[in-house]
């Protein structure tokens, strides 16, 4: 005895079956109905072939040759089916849902989450070739998470061989990119530190070689060039203009004047051409205009570079230019006495002064 609890199983759904005791030389036996090319026949538990009958008006099947007393006749014919309708708004891989969740072209690439392939469309493709591409729309399109312990998130080989991985490292909040020799580590304290061998390291790693070098750099604090103290450290690098004008206040420079100045950490040299117009005053010859303040380091003035001028006498013979501690001007002075406007009166200036500041 047999029978079933609840539903029938699919298959008694989707065929059914008609067996029949044959009488000698019986031909036509009446099934239950069938789709004609949808049935198989049985002689005696053999498969016949669609020559040995004829089944085309979905009722009868007539053998070609009648069967002898007894003989065992079953039709098994098959019904197409339905498949119940999925609920409102359940993703589909076909027509009933109300969107497509998964496609496999005709290229073999599986699409998740989209029906046309390429980055452009939103969603992931895996291709025939083994590329895994995902594209997200405003927002990451990855997330990888590894739990409890530090260790590879993701490994990137080649043939095979580990050639380097994205891993957390030390405290949980730590990144390292690297591999096996040199990589660099990202901490929580924002700060990116080089390491190799899967350790931090210091003074081995360079940025760059003879041959492959960086271009640009662009930072807003310091740079520590050959150790790591205070007299290491160069904040500042400048290049810029600046004109010199009369500090004296009774001349006025002529021949349209000019400066360049360079200013390295606290080191400035300034470039300038100017010309004195013809004049008598007897005040001191101060020009103005430094770009930047002078160092007030002492209370002495500097003697910090060179001027080229046409002939002025022969008592000036060592013209020099001295720059004033805590202001933006240099006096004119020869053999330690600062020279004035009547002295310089129609002359042209080329000068080239370096001096430190406190800026």
């Amino acid at each position: 005895m047999s029978g079933y609890i609840g539903t029938q199983p699919v298959p008694q759904a989707t065929q059914t079956r008609d067996s029949f005791t044959a009488t000698s030389g019986q031909t036509s036996f009446a099934t239950g109905g069938y789709t004609p090319n949808y049935l198989d026949v049985y002689l005696n538990g053999v498969k016949l072939a669609s020559a040995d009958y004829t089944a085309t008006n979905g009722s009868d099947v007539v053998l070609a040759s009648g069967a002898s007393t007894g003989d065992i006749l079953e039709v098994v014919a098959f019904t197409t089916f339905t498949p119940a309708d999925l609920p409102a708004g359940t993703p589909s891989i076909d027509d009933n849902g109300n969107a497509v969740a998964l496609t496999i072209t005709s290229d073999e690439q599986v699409l998740i989450g989209k029906t046309s392939t390429g980055l452009s469309v939103t969603g992931t493709q895996i291709t025939s070739d083994g590329r895994l591409m995902v594209t997200r729309d405003g927002n990451q399109a990855a997330d990888f998470n590894r739990k409890s312990s530090d260790g590879d998130i993701v490994k990137f080989q080649k043939d095979g061989t580990t050639v380097g991985s994205i891993k957390a490292r030390y405290d949980y909040t730590t990144l390292q990119i690297g591999s096996t020799g040199t990589g660099i580590t990202g901490t929580s304290s924002h700060k990116i530190l080089p390491s190799v061998n899967n350790a931090r390291s210091d003074n081995t790693n360079d940025l760059g070689d003879s041959s492959y070098r960086w271009k640009d750099l662009y930072i807003s604090g310091a740079v520590y060039l050959g150790g790591v103290g205070s007299a290491n450290k160069l904040e500042d690098y400048e290049e810029g203009t600046w004109t010199p004008v009369d500090g004296s206040g009774q001349v006025t420079l002529t021949d349209s004047p000019i400066g360049v100045y360079t200013k390295v950490g606290r080191q400035v040299t300034v470039i300038a051409y100017f010309a004195y117009p013809s004049t008598s005053q007897t005040n001191y010859a101060i020009v103005a205009g430094l770009p930047f303040t002078v160092s007030n380091y002492s209370n002495a003035m500097y003697a910090p570079g060179s001027i080229q001028t046409s002939y002025i006498s022969s008592t000036n013979r060592h013209l020099a230019p001295l720059a004033y501690r805590n202001t933006n001007t240099f006096y004119f002075y020869d053999s330690e006495l600062p020279l004035t406007n009547a002295n310089l009166s129609g002359k042209n200036f080329r000068i080239n002064i370096t001096y430190f500041t406190d800026a």
